[in-house]
């Protein structure tokens, strides 16, 4: 995906710019990743043309100022793949309520936004919606290369809750198998910050080329038991740290919530 320009936004994701994800390009105001996204795509130079551009932002600041820059986009015929994280709160201040939430700031249920609805009201095409679980990283990646391979505006919207607020119930945390782990350091690359390096060590391959080696271990007090570094470890090191429960998100009252269930392999 690095053939991409990725402008960013303003939010908890705006974190993705740093290491290990280097994963934004662009960071200016909430909503201006759509701007950004469509002044990418419209001002391509010719050794450009062949650069996929991917725009992030989250929830609420799509409801604050997002809205408008994907209009903008379909209107001038764009050709941009947005990626739209419902985590159905205003995550990077506190996780207050939002009108994705369903729920207003006296608590009380209220009209639900439904993106896949808005998105297509503001010139989406339907085949070009995809609502998807991020914790399935490969079923994310290939929507990602599909859409991006589509000469027009994609909305990629992925539905897992924040895990700092009260909707999200806590599955069982993670912990590494000491006996298990050959330091291959492969889940350092989901950057979750639970994940530690326990002791690095320096081998010496069969062709003669050295090899760094970090064997990790996971803070169990910090783990979600979101279960993204468990699908990175070859040798099955990475186990419960005691029995399996929760499914990861607990829906308001009177609202159906589906296909957000995460399940600890």
């Amino acid at each position: 995906m690095r053939n991409t320009y990725i402008s960013g936004d303003i939010g908890c994701y705006t974190l993705g710019a740093g290491h290990p994800w280097n994963a934004l390009d662009t960071c200016i105001s909430m909503g201006a990743s759509m701007g950004v996204a469509l002044g990418l795509d419209k001002g391509r130079q010719p050794e450009d043309a062949n650069k996929k551009v991917v725009a992030v932002i989250g929830d609420s600041t799509f409801l604050h100022m997002g809205m408008q820059g994907l209009l903008d986009l379909t209107y001038n015929k764009g050709n941009a793949t947005i990626l739209l994280l419902d985590n159905r709160a205003v995550g990077m201040t506190g996780g207050q309520n939002a009108p994705s939430s369903g729920i207003n700031l006296q608590g009380e249920q209220t009209a639900q936004v439904n993106f896949p609805q808005l998105v297509e009201a503001l010139g989406v095409k339907k085949e070009r919606i995809h609502t998807l679980d991020p914790y399935e990283l490969p079923t994310l990646f290939k929507a990602l290369r599909d859409e991006t391979k589509v000469d027009d505006v994609s909305v990629i919207i992925t539905n897992q809750p924040c895990v700092l607020t009260e909707r999200y119930k806590a599955m069982q945390p993670l912990t590494v198998e000491e006996k298990d782990c050959t330091g291959c350091g492969n889940c350092l690359d989901v950057g979750c910050p639970a994940i530690l390096v326990t002791r690095r060590e320096t081998v010496v391959k069969p062709n003669g080329k050295e090899k760094e080696l970090a064997f990790c271990d996971i803070d169990t007090s910090a783990c979600t038991g979101c279960n993204l570094c468990v699908n990175t470890c070859a040798p099955n090191a990475i186990v419960p740290a005691g029995p399996v429960v929760g499914n990861g998100y607990e829906a308001p009252e009177g609202l159906a919530v589906e296909n957000l269930a995460v399940e600890v392999k």
